[in-house]
C-alpha cells in the first residue's frame, strides 16, 4: 500500500456524474410522458372516416287504405311551405326542408323551393337577406368546425344537431358548399363540429345519433374527444334507457332514430346482433303501448306510454287538444312507415290513425297551420310515406312563368 488512503464518500452525497445521469433520466421520463400525452390527445382529436353521400332511407309500404290519392293531394296542398316572408322561423325552414326535400318545387309563389330552403340554412348571405345584417349568424365558425346556433330564438335551430340530421335525411353530401360569415367551407365542417362537441353526457342524443348513422358507416366505433368509446350500440342503449315520454315530441324522435339505425344496419352493418335485437324488442314493446292507448277515433296524446286510451274530461283536458293529437299521431305514423314490419301494429291501427290524421289536418285554418307547422310537417310526411314515396313526388308539375306567358300568348 502506498500509505495514502482515498477519502471516503460521505453518505447521501452523489458524484457530479451520477447527478447528471439522474437528471437526464428524469428529463427523459418527462419528455416521454409529454410525448405520450401529446400522441394520446392527437388520437382523441382524430375523427373517424366519413362517407360523402348519406343513404336514402325510403318508405317500405304503399297502402291506399291508409290515405287515398285524393286525400293525400288535399293534405299536401294544405301543408305547402308558404314561408316566403320576412324573418321566417328557422325551425320552420328546418322542418319544411326535411318534409319536402331538396327537389321540391311549387306553383305557389309564396312557397320556398327545397333548394331555397337549404340555401337559407347553409348560405349566410341568404340568411342575412331574410333576417338582416344585425341578426347574429346562424352558422358559427369555430376551431372545431361549423356550429349552428341553437335554441336562441326564431333565427336559430330548435335542437342540437337537428339541422345537420335534417340535411342528411334529404341527401345533402358532405362536400356541399357552406357559406359562413367568415368564408366558404362544406357540410363536412358541420359534421366535424358535431363529432368533436358530442358528449355521452349531453341531454339530447336523437339528432346526433341520426347524423352519425347517416355519414359514418361503415365505421362502427370511434372515440369522443373526452376519450370515451362511441358505438351505435351504445348510442341506442342510451336512447332506450330514458323514460318513454321523455324527449322532444313525446319521445317519438328517439324512436325514429332507433328505426333509422335498423334501416341503415340492413345494408351496412353498424349494430351488433344483440344490439339490433334489443332495438327490435324495445320498439315492439313500445308499439304494444301505442296499440293499447289508441283512442277509438284513431289518435294518441302524450299519455300514450300509460297504455290507456285518452278520455276527454278525465285527468284534465289540457293534454287532449287538437295540437297534441296531431303531434303524437303524426310522429308515430312517420317512424312506423320506415320501420320493419316486425315492430308494426295490426294494419287497422295504422288505418284508423291515418284517416283521423288526414281529416284533422284538412279541418285546420291557415293560422293554425302556421302556428303548428313543425308538428304538421311530420304529419304530412307520414301520410305521404304510407303511400310509398316522399312528399315531393306527389306534387303536380311546376308551371314555369315563361310557359304560362307562352300559353296565354298562344290563346290570344
Amino acid at each position: 500500500m502506498s500509505g495514502q488512503e482515498s477519502e471516503p464518500v460521505k453518505p447521501g452525497l452523489l458524484s457530479w456524474g451520477a447527478f447528471l445521469t439522474i437528471q437526464v433520466v428524469v428529463v427523459s421520463i418527462a419528455v416521454g410522458g409529454t410525448a405520450y400525452r401529446s400522441r394520446q390527445l392527437e388520437h382523441l382529436r382524430r375523427l373517424p372516416a366519413m362517407q360523402n353521400k348519406p343513404p336514402t332511407i325510403r318508405p317500405l309500404y304503399d297502402d291506399p287504405r291508409a290515405i287515398t290519392d285524393e286525400q293525400l293531394a288535399a293534405v299536401l296542398h294544405k301543408l305547402r311551405p308558404r314561408l316566403r316572408h320576412e324573418q321566417v322561423n328557422i325551425n320552420h325552414v328546418d322542418h319544411a326542408l326535411r318534409f319536402w326535400g331538396v327537389d321540391a318545387k311549387f306553383n305557389d309563389p309564396e312557397c320556398l323551393s327545397g333548394q331555397e330552403m337549404r340555401d337559407l340554412l347553409l348560405n349566410h348571405d341568404q340568411f342575412s337577406a331574410v333576417w338582416g345584417e344585425k341578426t347574429m349568424p346562424l352558422l358559427l365558425s369555430t376551431k372545431n368546425g361549423i356550429g349552428v346556433r341553437t335554441q336562441e330564438g326564431a333565427a336559430t335551430a330548435s335542437h342540437y344537431d337537428h339541422t345537420l340530421a335534417g340535411l342528411a335525411e334529404v341527401g345533402t353530401t358532405l362536400d356541399h358548399p357552406v357559406q359562413t360569415p367568415k368564408g366558404q367551407t362544406t357540410v363536412r365542417a358541420m359534421l366535424e363540429y358535431a363529432l368533436r362537441e358530442f358528449s355521452l353526457n349531453q341531454i339530447e342524443y336523437e339528432w346526433s345519433t341520426l347524423a352519425f348513422a347517416m355519414y359514418l358507416p361503415p365505421v362502427r366505433s370511434w372515440q369522443s374527444t373526452e376519450g370515451q368509446e362511441i358505438t351505435f350500440d351504445r348510442l341506442a342503449d342510451r336512447i332506450m334507457r330514458q323514460k318513454l315520454n321523455q324527449g322532444v315530441c313525446m319521445g317519438n324522435h328517439r324512436l325514429h332514430a332507433l328505426v333509422m339505425l335498423l334501416r341503415i344496419d340492413d345494408n351496412t352493418p353498424i349494430l351488433s346482433p344483440t344490439g339490433r335485437q334489443r332495438i327490435i324488442d324495445h320498439l315492439t314493446a313500445v308499439t304494444g303501448l301505442f296499440i293499447a292507448s289508441q283512442h277509438p277515433d284513431g289518435y294518441w296524446i302524450r299519455s300514450w306510454p300509460s297504455g290507456a286510451p285518452p278520455q276527454v274530461g278525465v285527468d284534465g283536458d289540457t293534454e287532449n287538444t287538437s295540437q297534441n293529437r296531431i303531434l303524437a299521431t303524426g310522429h308515430v305514423l312517420e317512424w312506423w312507415a320506415l320501420a320493419p314490419e316486425v315492430v308494426h301494429p295490426p294494419r287497422e291501427v295504422v288505418i284508423r290513425a291515418t284517416q283521423w290524421l288526414s281529416r284533422a289536418v284538412l279541418e285546420l285554418d291557415d293560422a293554425e297551420i302556421k302556428r303548428q307547422y313543425t308538428f304538421l310537417s311530420h304529419a304530412g310526411r307520414a301520410l305521404a310515406l304510407w303511400r310509398g314515396d316522399f312528399p315531393a313526388s306527389f306534387l303536380p308539375p311546376v308551371t314555369e312563368p315563361a310557359a304560362v306567358a307562352q300559353a296565354e300568348s298562344a290563346a290570344k
